[in-house]
């Protein structure tokens, strides 16, 4: 492992905002709170900023730098963390910013997917939801999904997005990208749209409202296979926050989702200590014993048949985590760090079982 990986992979292990190089400056790392952290105390000559450069920008890549001030680009390191780059100069010094990012999917086989969420890709109709905190690994799962789906089925995709994050091709299947806000000027102008077109598919890259909730339901309730993005930490807080944004609307919707939901995932991406990337997750899926409590709205009585009924493949990250790090795969402070529920956590690690 060259040395910029190791430090990308430090962005990652620390749960950092942005990895920041300067020449003459030392390496540190930064957080969402704003804090920052030197890596080492030892300042980055000129020669190492040139020498990491060249692991990441090609010849032409550093021609376009010096012509135009900056470049920027994608750099995956060898243990698979894709990154955003920023390379400017600052008061006449190169400066580089690595941004974690999901941009370049990784491929549906490496990602350890349970075999319920391989099947639910394949059907026809229903309503798969990927969820997880900001850089957890939801668009790369939301992409490799999109990406199986086009590369297996003869199928019509349509995907809602409020910018294109990637672009799909080498399929079986046809794919439409809308943009909101760019192609059309709401998400309902995109619905007229692809009922018209008639899509087997629809991908929307996120649902941040009422609005695209409600898109995503009607389009699962009509036949339609729909798979979206949510932030949110875990199936409690995926659930939660269904809740919250459906207002008086709760209890259909709760009812609905008992109808169409075939899959919601939530997790994290965790450097393992051999340098591999793990994706460790809850995972819920479709089931007669959950009908009941789903269209009631009884979160904690999903989350409770969840870990009782465990051996049929449900998961609940807390458990996986701590076979993980019992067996050495995960350090214990990494999964404190991003774990969903860390009471829960910590009082299942104390447990005997």
């Amino acid at each position: 492992m060259n040395i910029l990986d190791k430090l990308l992979t430090l962005v990652f292990q620390q749960n950092a905002d942005n990895l920041f190089l300067m020449e003459d400056e030392p390496p540190f790392l930064k957080y969402k709170d704003n804090r920052t952290q030197n890596i080492i105390d030892e300042k980055v000559d000129r020669e190492k900023i040139e020498e990491i450069l060249k692991i990441f920008m090609t010849e032409r890549d550093r021609l376009d730098f010096k012509k135009n001030g900056y470049w920027l680009g994608n750099y995956t390191t060898s243990n698979g963390l894709p990154f955003r780059s920023i390379v400017f100069s600052q008061r006449g010094k190169i400066a580089v910013i690595f941004y974690p990012s999901t941009v370049e999917s990784l491929k549906i086989g490496s990602l350890d997917l349970p075999q319920q969420y391989m099947e639910a890709l394949n059907k026809n109709k229903g309503l798969i939801i990927i969820a997880g905190p900001k850089r957890s690994g939801k668009t790369t799962i939301f992409n490799a999904s999109i990406e199986y789906i086009l590369e297996t089925r003869p199928v019509i995709v349509a995907t809602v997005e409020d910018f294109i994050e990637k672009e799909f091709s080498k399929s079986k299947g046809i794919i439409y990208q809308f943009v909101v806000g760019k192609d059309y000027q709401s998400v309902r102008e995109v619905l007229s749209v692809i009922r018209r077109l008639k899509p087997d598919v629809v991908a929307i890259q996120e649902i941040v409202n009422y609005d695209y909730l409600e898109i995503a339901l009607d389009l699962a309730l009509s036949g339609l296979l729909v798979i979206s993005t949510l932030n949110a930490d875990g199936i409690i807080s995926v659930l939660e926050k269904i809740a919250g944004i459906s207002g008086e609307q709760k209890q259909n919707v709760f009812r609905y989702l008992s109808m169409i939901l075939e899959v919601v995932i939530s997790g994290n991406l965790f450097v393992a200590t051999d340098n591999s990337v793990k994706y460790v997750y809850d995972f819920y899926f479709n089931d007669p014993d959950f009908v009941k409590p789903l269209a009631a709205g009884d979160i904690n009585e999903v989350y409770l048949k969840m870990i009782e009924k465990r051996e049929k493949g449900y998961r609940v990250q807390e458990y996986t985590l701590k076979a993980l790090v019992k067996k050495g795969t995960i350090k214990e402070e990494e999964a404190l760090m991003k774990v969903a529920r860390v009471n829960d956590f910590k009082r299942i690690m104390l447990s005997p079982y």
